[in-house]
């Protein structure tokens, strides 16, 4: 896979995460796009794990 192959990928991972104002991919590294996706996929899965919201519940 190609330099902007993996680029494209990443951003289209990246954008399943909506953020405002959204990130300006052009001043960002693969590897800096690929560490944000990461942050929002877990920080998204903490927010709606069910063991950790035993909160909600009540």
């Amino acid at each position: 896979m190609t330099y902007e192959e993996e680029r494209k990928r990443l951003i289209e991972q990246a954008q399943e995460f909506v953020s405002f104002p959204p990130p300006d991919y052009s001043k960002m590294t693969n590897e800096q796009i690929r560490r944000r996706t990461e942050i929002m996929k877990k920080s998204f899965e903490e927010a709606f794990d069910d063991d950790l919201n035993e909160d909600d519940s009540l």
